[in-house]
Formats: structure tokens, sequence, C-alpha cells
């Protein structure tokens, strides 16, 4: 493929805890971020940059990376989607070394596969795990243009789907993309939720296996225990809204709230 999805990037003001979620309950293992900046983990194709909340950010999930062959094809690719843009980044950032946007708005980390100083920071653990990350999904105003641009600039191959799904699926081959409708009428009945990164997801070998690790991680350490979906009126009504974009066959919250969708096929 010309791209794939190369990282994920959460924030949160317990940053270093929820990389113990991810490494407890996933197996992922940790890289070599500056633990000051960030903790970085990886499943051996996919990195997760748990980052620290700083003034005038909101935690949550917050953005991806793709890796690809060429940026000058890319930049030029761009320019048929005026309201897309890259700007580079500070040098300190090699592996992220551009930031993006679609034509909405969301954005994006780039970088160029084999660049001087592309420095891999998940390369020296390159492997296969049982439980690795195969899912990113975003909810946007405009989702027919926004999945036809990453299809165009990035050659993300669509993904045969439900047709009663309205959202679009594509793929690096690998990991899935997941474009989502936004509209203001899906909330009624609940607070409103901001156009942007609604959950990722995670491939498991097992789900009654992966069932039986969460129940043990969270009566084993309280702290670690997932946000629960669902149990009052709202928070029902949230539940369902993320269950109806979802692939898989179980969806769940990590400790700081973040939506993931579970998957064994």
């Amino acid at each position: 493929m010309f791209a794939r999805i190369n990282h994920i990037a959460i924030i949160s003001p317990q940053y270093a805890m929820l990389g113990k979620f991810y490494e407890s309950l996933f197996g992922m293992k940790p890289g070599s971020s500056p633990p000051e900046s960030a903790v970085s983990h990886t499943d051996g194709n996919v990195g997760l940059q748990i980052l620290p909340r700083r003034d005038g950010y909101i935690a949550g999930l917050d953005h991806f990376g793709i890796l690809v062959d060429d940026l000058g094809t890319v930049e030029t690719r761009m320019r048929a989607y005026e309201d897309a843009a890259m700007v580079k980044r500070p040098s300190s950032r090699p592996f992220a070394a551009y930031s993006a946007n679609d034509p909405d708005g969301n954005h994006f980390d780039l970088a160029e596969a084999h660049s001087e100083n592309l420095k891999e920071v998940y390369a020296e653990d390159a492997r296969e795990q049982d439980r690795w990350v195969n899912l990113y999904a975003v909810r946007t105003p405009h989702a027919d243009r926004v999945a036809d641009y990453y299809q165009e600039v990035f050659e993300l191959a669509p993904v045969k789907q439900d047709p009663d799904d309205l959202g679009y699926t594509l793929s690096d081959g690998r990991v899935m993309l997941r474009v989502l409708p936004w509209s203001m009428t899906y909330f009624e009945g609940m607070a409103i939720k901001r156009p942007g990164p609604e959950h990722f997801g995670f491939h498991v070998d097992d789900l009654g296996t992966f069932r039986s690790d969460l129940a043990r991680l969270t009566g084993g350490n309280t702290l670690l225990a997932p946000v629960a979906l669902g149990g009052s009126a709202e928070s029902d009504v949230r539940r369902r809204l993320f269950e109806s974009g979802a692939r898989g066959k179980l969806q769940i919250a990590d400790t700081d709230g973040v939506w993931i969708d579970i998957t064994d096929e």
C-alpha cells in the first residue's frame, strides 16, 4: 500500500496510568518516547501515543498518523481539496514530520517512509501479537467527501460493508479507517458530542478469553477498571450511538472513557 496508519494518539490527564491499562489488557509494549513528554506503546505495527493533557487541550482520542511512500505525491493530491492542508512540524518530531487536515478539519500526522530524518519510534519492536489495533473512527459532517479524500490522496481501499451502514470503511490492508456521519439530530436525549475522533478498535485472539482477562484486570486493580457504558437514560443513548457505528462484537471504554471497539473476527 502507498500509505499505512502507523500510530494513534490519546490525550489524558493520567497518561502514565492509562498506558498501564493498554499494556495490561492488550499486551502492548512500551516504546521509546521520553516519559516526560508522552507514554508510547506499540502492538508491533501501530503505535499508541498517550500524551499528557496540557493547558488548552481536550482529553480523549485526539488524532492518528499516516506513514506514506512519498510526501510530494500527497501534497499534490491534496490540492484537489481546497479545505485540506499540511504544515511542517518541529524537527523534534521526525516520526510525525508534518501535520495535515482533511476537508472537514480532522487532523492527523504525516511522515514519509525511509526519509533520512525519520525516527522510527516503534521499529525496534516490530512483531506480531494476538491483540492489535485494527480500527480508527471519526465522525464528521461531510462523511462522503472525507472518505473520498482518504481514498484519493492515500489510496486507502474501500471495504465491503452492510448496505444499511451509513458510514464509510477504508483500509490500508491491516487497519481500517471508519468515516462516520455527524449530525446534530444524533444527539437527541444526550449531551452533544462534537465532530472528530470517536473511537478506535482492537482485534483480539478470542473474545471469551478477552472478557475473562478484562474481568481479572478490573478485579485485580480497580484503578485500571474501564469506565462503564450505559446505566442511565442519557448514558444508554450515548452507548447506542457508539454501537451504531461500531463494527466489532464488544464495545468498552478505557479508564479515561475513550471508546474501544473489540472483535475477534
